[in-house]
């Protein structure tokens, strides 16, 4: 894997590749637009001419960005859906502004409306984001497993299947894999035998060609508890040993996989060192 981090872009995007090189990144993960508001300043030709150029600099990649947790997809409010597929849009056109190849998302909630609604309506604006972003676009966009906290979606590999094979572009879409989220879900991936069972479930559901990124973060809380409370490495219920089922997956080498742990920038550089100590190869 490419192991990375979730940085700051304070000081301008292109400033992110100045903290991915203090702390050993070789991809990053960012936030391109303002989180707690539904409008944000747009990106200049001349930072995103910088950001491209640090990116060929560094080396640093390939990337991803996060979209706003202000989304939701699977919301049946019309406004809340008219905002999250804007915003979906404008994250879209952001990343490939920046060259950034992907755009992770969280499938929203259905706020007691059902999963089988839940998913339509997500799939349903999949469809639109991508045709109004244009065919044109580069970016692939990344549903992200959930923990399942409340009537949020994507807990399940099979939510997951669902929403791709409900869209009319699948060849636009990815799955990202959060190693706390896929544990509270009650995905066993602190054992050999569950780290198989589980690869081979999410293999099942979505094909691991469809698996295009990681989110590497221990938990705060037990197997199957639905809970989303991330842990620094090494400090939560996980410990080290399933990272090392992950990084050792020849199956997964190359991709992107980055770390969103509490403490942040002052915490990367010593848990992107133990994830490295655990290679076998």
């Amino acid at each position: 894997m490419r192991l990375g981090a979730h940085v700051s872009t304070a000081g301008g995007v292109s400033s992110a590749f100045g903290r991915a090189v203090d702390v050993t990144a070789e991809c990053i993960q960012v936030f391109t637009r303002n989180q707690n508001r539904w409008v944000s300043k747009a990106i200049s030709d001349g930072e995103a001419a910088e950001f491209r150029r640090r990116r060929v600099e560094t080396g640093i990649g390939p990337n991803m960005a996060h979209a706003s947790y202000l989304v939701n997809l699977a919301t049946s409010d019309p406004e809340l859906a008219g905002k999250s597929i804007g915003a979906m849009v404008d994250e879209v056109a952001r990343a490939d502004q920046l060259g950034i190849e992907y755009l992770v998302f969280h499938p929203g909630s259905h706020l007691g409306d059902g999963v089988g609604p839940g998913i339509e309506r997500v799939a349903g604006r999949l469809d639109e984001i991508i045709e109004r972003a244009g065919y044109s676009s580069k970016v692939m966009i990344l549903i992200e497993n959930t923990a399942g906290q409340g009537s949020n979606l994507g807990f399940e590999f099979g939510q997951l299947r669902d929403i791709i094979a409900a869209c009319s572009h699948p060849g636009r879409l990815g799955v990202c894999i959060d190693t706390c989220h896929t544990f509270a879900a009650g995905y066993d991936i602190a054992t050999p035998e569950g780290y198989v069972k589980t690869i081979d479930d999410l293999t099942g559901a979505v094909t691991l060609e469809k698996v295009l990124a990681f989110h590497l973060n221990d938990t705060k809380h037990p197997l199957g508890s639905r809970k989303d409370r991330h842990e620094g490495i090494s400090k939560g219920l996980l410990g080290l040993t399933p990272f090392s089922f992950f990084l050792n997956d020849p199956r997964f080498a190359s991709r992107p996989a980055t770390l969103e742990t509490p403490e942040a920038e002052a915490a990367y550089k010593k848990e992107l060192k133990l994830l490295r100590n655990l290679l076998t190869t």
